[in-house]
Parts: C-alpha cells; structure tokens; sequence
C-alpha cells in the first residue's frame, strides 16, 4: 500500500501518516522511486499510534510494539541486496579515494622537497653571484692599489736619483 492508502484506511492525512513514520522512526520499505511501500503489519503498528493517539498520549511517548515480522518486511530482500551493493561500491570508491589522498599527499610532500632544494640552489647562487662580485672588486680595487703603489714610487725613485746627483 502506499501513503494515500493507508491514510484512507487509518483515517488520517498522508502528511499525518509521513510525520509518524519519521518521528517514530518506524522501519518502512521503499519502492524503486522512494515511495513508502506499507505492508499489512505496518499499518496495524500506524493504527496502534492512531489508537494511543485518541487516548491522549502524545507523540514523543508512544510505544511501538516492533515485531521482527515488522522489520523483515520493512526491508525486503531485494532492497537489502541493493543496498548491500550500493554499500560495497561506495566502500570501493572510499579505498580508491583515500589511496587518491595518499598519492597526493606524497606528491605534495615531494613537491614541498623540491621546492625547499630549489629555494636552497637558488639561495647558493645568489651568494655565489656575490662572491664572484667581491672576487672582481677586490680584483679592482689590487689593481688600483698596485698603480697607486707604482706611481707613489716613482716620485721617490725620481727624488732619490735627484739626491744621488747633488754631491
């Protein structure tokens, strides 16, 4: 039966009947479309509601007398091996992804490796740029003192064979 069905049968609206069923928590089979599918020992469980319903208890304090004729029927054989298969297939992807997961971490770790390395090479360059900069000015700078040193001496040599020359 579906919704509409029982609500007629029970006497009460199909929302109604929704409600119940969601806030009792009662177990209730699914058609391929999502659709209630009640069977008869479900009915006379919504019943049973309707019944403590009419004597004043409320919603939150009914008790379900839950069979396990009620919770077979509720899930049929060919819905629980659907089910089973979805569960499984879902499982599946879960591995794939979290072996997905493991191989991008390892590539980002590797990545961050390589990254860090190329930092440190381009780090080792600069310094090496530098070094070869200082080479080159303090090359300059013994050639400059080298000129400097010949031409301070020459005006000395000039003036010391000036002073060999005045006997």
């Amino acid at each position: 039966m579906n919704t509409n069905e029982v609500a007629k049968e029970i006497g009460v609206s199909s929302k109604t009947i929704q409600r119940w069923v969601k806030q009792l928590n009662i177990p209730v089979a699914r058609n391929e479309l999502g659709h209630y599918e009640f069977h008869e020992d479900i009915v006379q469980l919504l019943k049973e509601v309707k019944h403590q319903m009419s004597e004043g208890v409320i919603l939150q304090d009914i008790q379900l007398p839950i069979h396990k004729e009620t919770v077979r029927q509720s899930a049929p054989a060919a819905q629980t091996d659907v089910s089973i298969q979805r569960i499984e297939a879902l499982e599946k992807q879960v591995k794939e992804l979290i072996q997905q997961l493991l191989h991008v971490n390892d590539a980002e770790d590797r990545l961050q490796e390589l990254e860090r390395k190329l930092a440190k090479k381009k780090a080792d360059e600069g310094v090496s740029y530098q070094l070869l900069q200082h080479r080159r000015e303090i090359e300059d700078l013994s050639t400059k003192f080298d000129r400097l040193t010949a031409t301070l001496k020459q005006p000395s040599q000039v003036e010391e064979k000036k002073g060999n020359r005045t006997p």
